[in-house]
């Protein structure tokens, strides 16, 4: 082959890579704001309420199940601490930048910087990025919208990004 035929070959196969690195950008992207567009459809709902039966029962905290449904509902998954039933990792394995159960999964990448669609968890309390500087979550009465994560007083928090 000649050389300028094999530079122009080239030169093609580093534009289409290029392109389908576009395409997967673009699509993390649109799954981010997928998530976090699904989060906020739910502001103002009582179902993972304290006092809510759902799922766990009344009076218990239900931030981590709501983002376990809500990721279930905009079409992805998340790790569960046992492979019998329905049981999903609480607020202190999200807010653990090591865990096993989160960098064992294929689909979770932790980050340190967030953008929207991102799960943001201190350890007590978990909710999913949904604007600059806000986040939604399941708080005592309801699902609210509001600086959780990103208040100067609060602890670092982590980041994870689903990203399949």
């Amino acid at each position: 082959m000649e050389q300028a035929t094999f530079k122009v070959l080239l030169q093609r196969i580093i534009v289409i890579c290029l392109l389908v690195m576009s395409i997967s950008d673009v699509g993390k992207a649109l799954l981010g704001t997928s998530i976090a567009r699904t989060a906020d459809s739910h502001i103002g709902g009582t179902k993972w309420a304290y006092s809510s039966s759902h799922r766990t029962g009344r009076n218990t905290n239900k931030c981590n199940i709501f983002v376990a449904d809500l990721m279930r509902e905009a079409g992805g998954s998340v790790p569960q601490r046992h492979w019998w039933g329905n049981s999903p990792i609480g607020a202190g394995e999200w807010g653990n930048s090591h865990s096993s159960y989160l960098s064992g999964d294929r689909c979770w990448q932790h980050v340190t910087s967030s953008q929207v669609g991102d799960i943001i968890g201190d350890g007590v309390h978990v909710g999913i990025v949904t604007g600059s500087r806000l986040t939604t979550s399941a708080a005592h009465n309801n699902v609210i919208k509001n600086d959780f994560g990103f208040r100067s007083s609060q602890r670092p928090m982590v980041f994870w990004r689903y990203t399949c």
